[in-house]
């Protein structure tokens, strides 16, 4: 038995590795997913226990350090008006910040018993579901990277800067929209607008299906890190992480919310659920829903050709929600993230509290690597995916 120290980030020297056990024996590696993958931004230790299976390296057991990027958002939330808590929830999930604003928004709402206009929720659904696909290509960008098909990598690049464009033009940010209101959206989107979604989240969807091959032809994955049903309710996983093991979770038909009740129907018909629970397969579901959100966002630019009306509720500057408590979750990216406020009627929160998945996949990461051939870690690491602000809330 030896003990292996894994980082996972964007390092100056792999030969370095600040926060290890000083008293680790044995190398210490720095594992790359990608320039496009969102590991890059942050940094995440595994000091692994590995031993020798007939000349193959494999890990008998893992112990996951994450919190080297804390941000402490939730305690920030308890110091901001609600106004500004819809920019630090924009900032915890930077590869998918529309989800984090708008949670953040439908929690306060629900408290406050206020209602959007219809126009300002079939534009957040579809919002939304380009966010989700901004992100699901970046973590599917290891594909690419691990395979060394650098037409595929140049492909998922180009979409990933189409889809900044795209938000770039309906917001005036690239990264962070900060679209969201308290009672809808900060602004309307024009018809042209909208349908410039679609042909992205088509083109989106058709790369999805090449990744899926890829993933598929070169046994990706296939029969590592498994995740059985059981881990899966222990750990509390979702979203992508669930469906690739059959346990159906997701928020927009468990519980639908925006103008999911109207779009069951797509939801339905393109729901994949996988049996194996492998790295493999849960690449494959991440590839399964960017196809999914593609249907969504052609359903809801149909929709919005006859949903007019403003996009807003107007609202005092000195905003207060009630002295109430209450609980909201929603499907991001990575599963369901949760959102429980506390209100003592004062223009900032007493308690706002983030569930998210991301934190949840790390826990798993444990159990996951578990027997899991060394030269195989980046695989199993890279289909249980997190982004520092999510994970280190």
């Amino acid at each position: 038995m030896k003990q292996i120290v894994m980082g996972i980030g964007s390092l100056a020297s792999p030969q370095w590795l600040p926060g290890a056990d000083s008293q680790a024996d044995g190398p210490r590696m720095h594992l790359d997913l990608g320039p496009e993958h969102p590991s890059r931004t942050g940094l995440l230790l595994i000091q692994a226990q590995c031993r020798d299976d007939a000349g193959t390296p494999r890990i008998e057991s893992a112990r996951v350090q994450p919190g080297f990027s804390h941000r402490s958002a939730e305690k920030l939330f308890e110091v901001r008006d609600y106004r500004q808590v819809l920019v630090l929830a924009d900032r915890h999930d930077w590869q998918a910040p529309f989800i984090g604003e708008l949670g953040a928004a439908l929690v306060c709402e629900q408290l406050m018993g206020l209602v959007p206009p219809p126009r300002a929720t079939w534009l957040r659904t579809l919002l939304s579901e380009q966010a989700r696909i901004a992100s699901h290509l970046a973590h599917l960008s290891f594909v690419g990277f691990r395979l060394q098909d650098e037409a595929l990598v140049r492909r998922v690049r180009q979409l990933r800067e189409q889809g900044r464009e795209l938000m770039l033009a309906v917001s005036g940010n690239r990264v962070h929209p900060m679209l969201n209101r308290l009672g809808g959206l900060s602004t309307d989107l024009d018809s042209s607008q909208v349908e410039a979604f679609v042909p992205w989240a088509a083109e989106a969807g058709e790369c999805a299906r090449e990744l899926a091959r890829a993933v598929v032809d070169s046994a990706l994955g296939r029969g590592i890190a498994i995740l059985d049903r059981a881990t899966i309710n222990g750990y509390s996983l979702s979203g992508p992480v669930a469906a690739a093991s059959g346990v159906r979770t997701d928020c927009r038909i468990q519980t639908p919310y925006l103008a999911h009740a109207q779009l069951q129907d797509e939801l339905l018909a393109h729901e994949i659920l996988r049996e194996q629970g492998d790295a493999a397969s849960r690449l494959l579901a991440l590839a399964d829903q960017v196809i999914t959100s593609h249907v969504l966002i052609e359903a809801c630019a149909r929709h919005l050709q006859s949903v007019t009306g403003p996009v807003d509720t107007k609202l005092s500057k000195n905003i207060k929600v009630p002295d109430s408590e209450g609980y909201l979750a929603i499907e991001a990216p990575w599963g369901m993230a949760g959102w429980f406020l506390v209100s003592r009627s004062e223009r900032t929160p007493w308690r706002l509290k983030m569930r998210t998945p991301g934190f949840a996949n790390v826990q798993a990461l444990q159990m996951a690597l578990q027997g899991c051939p060394l030269d195989e870690a980046d695989v199993a690491i890279a289909s249980l995916g997190w982004t520092s602000g999510d994970l280190d809330k």
